[in-house]
């Protein structure tokens, strides 16, 4: 019989942090495109939209 050990003994999983996000690799972070971001381009778009709709 063989019996296989890990070759070191793993950290106990940390809480989940409920502070400000630290930065890319953080667990919470997620990715906003820059569309969704930028209000003149949103309102550029928004005006766009509605002068097409309007016969």
């Amino acid at each position: 019989m063989i019996v296989i050990v890990s070759p070191r003994p793993r950290r106990p999983k940390q809480p989940q942090q409920t502070g400000p996000i630290g930065g890319l690799i953080d667990s919470r972070f997620r990715y906003t495109p820059a569309i969704a971001t930028d209000i003149s381009k949103t309102f550029k778009r928004i005006r766009a939209e509605q002068r097409g709709a309007r016969p």
